[in-house]
């Protein structure tokens, strides 16, 4: 008896009606005999205290992080619950061209995954602006550091790349895709896939392979590059379906894109294409919808995202305390609920990129809109 209204409860937890958890609390502290006095009682306020600590005790006991040493993780009705440790908030970004960051990816091409001494990320602006990408070098810390981390680490804008020919109505989100038909060159791609449509674009074109200078801390003068795309995709929602998304990743294992967009009727989707090389360059290509996204805690959805370089791993971005860790398998499962990760903080931006040189893939970075933004390093616990 028991069980099933404590089941009851938790159900009334995650739809938020007070009142249907305060009935089914009575009914089932009743069934105990525990508590004819607070059922019996017109005291309202009684009845709210009795219950607020009720909620609080039940959060404790299934909502708690978890913590390292391989300590098994506590689970609650949003899910598993966990933080995210705040490892480093870097110097703001000077550079006044970056205004409205929005995308954010690691290089694979140009960081320094040996020794892990500079990492360099992709950025690009929010709509408003020209179809460009710049990008972020961070590291350059005390002579013999031997991570980014150091507190004397560097962050600057390195380079500059114009796309050519390529359009920039509201881009939204970066994803690195290698191409294996093509040399396993390593690609960006942009999603121009925000302001509610049924039709999205996406620009691919060679990741460029920075001048070495920019390991050089002292060396200041930004490159400014030209590429041109190698790929313009036009992927269209099912059902004639309009759809605001800031969110897009290119799965490794296939090669797919998958767009996640934001909040319709309190839930965003996945929407996933054929493989990239199948996909036609003249004609619309279709989205296949696989399942509606959840987050817990935001009323905008997903802003930002990232698939881990082993494709094992994905999370997600919104504004607010939390991100939201899936598994490979979880992802692609319409009846399973991300990993809650707590940032401890409320943090603002749209932008994530996971830290793929990290073996276990438990670092993220974001990246916040705005001038001046700034570099946020997280681990996930």
């Amino acid at each position: 008896m028991w069980r099933r209204e404590l089941d009851e409860f938790v159900r009334a937890v995650k739809t938020s009606k007070r009142q249907r958890m305060e009935t089914t609390l009575i009914k089932g502290m009743s069934s105990l005999k525990l508590c004819s006095s607070i059922k019996s009682s017109s005291n309202v306020m009684l009845r709210r205290v009795f219950f607020f600590l009720l909620l609080l005790g039940v959060v404790a006991f299934g909502g708690g992080g978890g913590g390292g040493g391989g300590e098994k993780k506590k689970k609650s009705f949003f899910g598993v619950f966990g933080t995210a440790e705040a490892l480093r908030r870097y110097s703001p970004i000077e550079d006044r061209n970056i205004r409205e960051a929005s995308g954010l990816v690691k290089s694979k091409l140009n960081s320094d995954v040996k020794t892990h001494k500079h990492a360099i990320f992709w950025t690009h602006n929010d709509s408003g602006d020209r179809a460009r990408v710049f990008a972020i070098r961070v590291g350059g810390g005390a002579p013999g550091s031997s991570n980014v981390v150091e507190e004397t680490a560097d962050v600057s804008v390195v380079a500059e790349v114009t796309i050519l020919n390529a359009g920039a109505r509201d881009w939204e989100d970066l994803a690195l895709w290698q191409d294996r038909d093509d040399g396993m060159k390593q690609k960006l791609c942009a999603g121009d896939i925000g302001s509610y449509r049924g039709e999205v674009v996406i620009y691919c074109f060679p990741e460029p392979k920075l001048s070495s200078n920019y390991k050089n801390v002292s060396f200041t003068k930004k490159e400014y590059l030209k590429v041109s795309y190698t790929e313009k995709i036009r992927l269209r929602y099912p059902s004639n379906e309009k759809h605001d998304a800031e969110t897009l990743l290119v799965d490794p294992h296939t090669a797919q894109f998958l767009i996640v967009t934001k909040k319709n009727n309190n839930k965003g989707g996945l929407y996933v294409s054929e493989p990239i090389r199948s996909l036609s360059r003249s004609t619309s290509n279709a989205l296949k919808f696989i399942r509606k996204i959840k987050l817990y805690g935001t009323s905008s959805g997903a802003t930002g995202g990232d698939i881990s370089w082993s494709g094992k791993k994905i999370v997600l971005k919104s504004y607010g305390r939390y991100v939201y860790e899936y598994t490979r398998q979880s992802f692609f499962d319409p009846n399973r609920d991300p990993n809650v990760r707590g940032l401890g903080e409320w943090d603002p931006s749209e932008a994530l990129a996971l830290d793929n040189d990290v073996p276990d893939e438990n670092e993220i970075w974001t990246l916040n809109e705005g001038s001046r933004s700034s570099l946020k390093r997280y681990r996930l616990r």
